[in-house]
């Protein structure tokens, strides 16, 4: 009887493990089943709350081409149609941030707003700043007309070419006024990167003691056009390339000069007064406007001055057209500085450089030195030389933000950046360049001794009817080696293929501040568009 009694404990045993276990995978079955349908309805709902916002964006861009951009004012009154009629149609909340960046309504045309909606228990939203501003402000770098990126450059941001674009793995540079070139890698970008090339892109793969890519005569490095391949190849990481669908919005920079005094005058876009005025030319404004600003002719005491009045400010004088900011703090406090003559913004031996404030100059600009920048600057040119634009020289400078700011940079004629942080091998993650810096011009660029490293944007439209300093071609050249280089006598190079070794860096803004910061600075378009920022869930 205990035998049988001990058996069927036993069997019963058995039966209810397997019973559990059976249980068990049951339980785990359904909540599985019902986790993947609750899952699978999330995915959904999260793509459902996506394709809301792009659809509202997208409707938003083709509504605001019909805009008339006459008044802040009048800009409102459209918004205010508009908004409601998107949130209707598309079940999504808009909401005008545009008070929380303390953006002027009454004088700007931009706008904030923050586009989102609900599913599940999270929210999907995403920002985007409605602007009249130009398009070069979106690219890390780019050029209306072709790009070449000679050697290891590292850029993180979209690039832009409104023509060709040209890579190769070998650097050029100038020692000496002799012209060489050295073999390196290819350039490598960010996951995110986009390159637009609205041409055609082509590649060259530059052999160890042949000059396969580039030829060096009649003091040019000109293409070995047969050995380009069309592709585009780059070190470890390649961008995603794509046509710009997008409209590009170009500067004006005659206009936009004329603008700018006008306002700074005190004298409001689209205003009566303003459009008897903006037909004329830059000297015939700046003769017949100077009894609207405060006039004086040097730099010494020039913000107890700047503080002394409330009109703009012109620096000129008949003794030299070169005026020196090179110490201590000059806060215009939203007035504007007019250089009649040339600029050179520097420090001395003991004391920095800060500018805060919008500056034109009419004459050229140099940058040396550290300086600290929340400012945008034209450099047009001399009035009595219309017809040699302003060129701007940065040269063995480093140009912060003051207040973690940045500078706009506009130059009518040659931008040129020389000798940074030359012969610098620890490759330091700072920016020494922070802001935007543009040309009307074409523009090369040698990082090749130097380290150049900017946060911000580089820029040059391009002009057909001359090519690149050194080159054969019109837009931007960027040259830049990917290793240490030394110079005991002349230039010694140790190639690494590692990313952070590259001698040229560009980390676009990707918080898009300087549509911002910049306020009334930033030069003004006749359109409207839309910046929009990364996806966010909530």
């Amino acid at each position: 009887m205990n035998e049988k009694g001990y058996s069927l404990v036993v069997t019963l045993l058995i039966i209810t493990i397997f019973l559990l276990l059976g249980l068990t995978i049951m339980s785990v079955a359904i909540y599985q089943a019902r986790f993947t349908e609750v899952r699978v309805e999330d995915i959904e709902s999260f793509h459902e709350a996506t394709k809301a916002i792009e659809e509202t964006i997208a409707e938003m861009k083709v509504r605001i081409d019909d805009f008339e951009l006459s008044t802040p004012g009048k800009l409102d009154m459209q918004l205010n149609t508009l908004i409601p009629d998107l949130q209707q149609r598309y079940s999504v909340e808009i909401k005008d941030v545009t008070g929380d960046y303390n953006i002027n309504r009454a004088t700007l045309f931009t706008r904030v707003y923050l586009i989102s909606k609900p599913y599940g228990s999270k929210t999907v939203e995403r920002r985007v700043i409605l602007t009249n501003t130009p398009s070069f402000l979106k690219y890390a770098i780019g050029s209306t007309k072709d790009v070449i990126l000679n050697g290891g450059a590292y850029i993180d941001g979209n690039i832009y070419a409104g023509g060709n674009a040209y890579v190769t793995n070998v650097a050029n540079y100038i020692d000496n006024s002799k012209k060489y070139m050295e073999q390196t890698s290819f350039p490598t970008t960010s996951k995110t990167s986009v390159l637009f090339v609205n041409g055609s892109y082509y590649s060259c793969d530059h052999e160890n003691g042949a000059r396969t890519c580039y030829n060096i005569a009649d003091n040019y490095f000109q293409r070995l056009v047969a050995n380009y391949s069309n592709d585009v190849r780059f070190q470890s990481q390649a961008p995603s390339i794509q046509k710009e669908r997008e409209e590009f919005i170009d500067v004006d920079f005659e206009w936009t000069v004329k603008d700018k005094l006008l306002n700074a005058a005190g004298i409001e876009t689209f205003s009566q007064e303003y459009e008897t005025y903006i037909d004329k030319s830059i000297s015939q404004l700046f003769h017949e406007l100077q009894d609207r600003f405060a006039v004086f002719d040097s730099v010494s005491s020039l913000q107890e001055n700047i503080d002394s009045t409330n009109q703009s400010i012109i620096l000129q004088s008949e003794d030299s057209p070169l005026f020196f900011l090179d110490q201590g703090e000059l806060d215009l406090q939203e007035k504007w500085l007019i250089v009649n003559g040339d600029l050179f913004l520097g420090n001395s031996v003991d004391k920095s450089t800060k500018v805060r404030g919008n500056i034109i100059v009419l004459g050229n600009l140099t940058i040396s030195g550290d300086i600290e920048l929340d400012s945008t600057i034209y450099v047009f040119g001399r009035l009595d030389s219309p017809n040699v634009p302003g060129r701007t020289l940065i040269y063995n400078a480093n140009i912060a933000g003051w207040d973690d700011k940045e500078v706009v940079l506009l130059s009518k004629g040659r931008l040129e950046i020389a000798r940074i942080n030359e012969f610098e091998n620890n490759f330091s993650q700072t920016p020494n360049l922070k802001g935007y810096f543009y040309t009307e011009s074409n523009a090369t660029v040698y990082a090749v001794g130097s380290y150049i490293n900017i946060e911000g944007g580089l820029f040059a439209r391009g002009d057909t009817s001359s090519t690149a300093p050194d080159f054969d071609v019109s837009g931007l050249v960027i040259n830049a080696y990917r290793g240490q280089v030394d110079r005991p006598n002349r230039l010694s190079f140790t190639q690494s293929n590692d990313i952070e070794q590259s001698r040229f860096v560009i980390l676009y803004d990707k918080d898009k501040s300087v549509f911002i910061n910049r306020g009334e600075g930033l030069p003004f378009v006749k359109k409207l568009s839309l910046v929009v920022d990364k996806l966010i869930v909530k």
